[in-house]
């Protein structure tokens, strides 16, 4: 796969997968972020880049741990990881990558070489890490680092997807004894959206221009307030378009939900739920 075919796969996974995705940048200096929005419509599911280079950028944008930042570097495996979770709370994104790393041709150490790269991915069902050692110049450290995050995103998309496709097999395999009701579900496992819908009371305010923003709503017995607002698009069935959202509760939970406009008629549709602790 070329360089350029990799920007155009991630689209249209992360089009498919119906997620969103955020980036923390350091070392690369915003060239993920640029790679990305090359792809027209990259709007749909890419919501941002912080490219933070100084470690007061690191701690003041993305919360990174002053402390942290301190006793491990900037270029450490536990600051690419506080970057990749601040990245995917600020921007309130399904999945976030960082990166961070010494270019050169200056800054390295007998531990810390110049060319050495730490990048994480993180989302509702993975912490993913990885460590490289280039060995190009700056220009090329840069962009093999870029390449690395983006064949990380890929990965983890198509290992989505694979899942996707043997939980609607399993899924088929016991319709028949579902019939009618609606399947259950393990916290922390992703739902397809295809799941069966339910009716929820929703709190939501509307803009000037009509555009709706859920602020909290009721679902199995619990309140759950919406901290952020995902990607927007427009379902048609049989009885009506359907207006649907994602969000992201302050559980960490993501949600699907849908509405009628005309009839302020709100259903969850799909549920990527944070696994709780026992």
């Amino acid at each position: 796969m070329s360089e350029e075919d990799i920007e155009i796969k991630i689209g249209g996974l992360l089009s498919k997968l119906g997620l969103t995705l955020a980036l923390a940048e350091s070392c690369t200096g915003g060239q993920i972020g640029n790679r990305l929005t090359d792809v027209a419509g990259s709007s749909a599911y890419f919501l941002g880049s912080a490219v933070t280079y100084a470690y007061s950028a690191k701690e003041h944008v993305l919360g990174v741990d002053h402390n942290t930042l301190l006793s491990k570097g900037a270029v450490s495996a536990e600051v690419a990881r506080q970057m990749a979770h601040g990245a995917r709370r600020v921007f309130g994104a399904d999945i976030a990558v960082s990166v961070t790393g010494i270019a050169g041709p200056g800054g390295g150490t007998p531990d810390k070489p110049v060319g050495l790269a730490h990048l994480h991915l993180s989302a509702p069902d993975a912490e993913w890490a990885e460590r490289h050692v280039w060995q190009e110049d700056r220009v090329g450290n840069k962009r093999l680092s870029a390449n690395a995050a983006l064949a990380l995103i890929l990965r983890y998309l198509e290992q989505q997807v694979q899942e996707a496709g043997e939980k609607q097999q399993m899924a088929a395999g016991k319709t028949g004894s579902r019939a009618g009701g609606e399947e259950s579900r393990q916290p922390g496992a992703a739902v397809s959206p295809s799941m069966a819908w339910t009716a929820v009371a929703v709190d939501a305010w509307r803009t000037p221009d009509g555009q709706v923003h859920p602020r909290a709503f009721a679902w199995r017995g619990e309140m759950h307030v919406v901290t952020a607002v995902g990607r927007r698009w427009v379902e048609t069935t049989e009885d009506a378009p359907w207006h649907c959202v994602l969000v992201q509760t302050a559980l960490g939970d993501t949600f699907e939900l849908r509405y009628q406009p005309n009839s302020d008629r709100w259903m969850v549709s799909g549920t990527w739920l944070r696994p709780r602790l026992a």
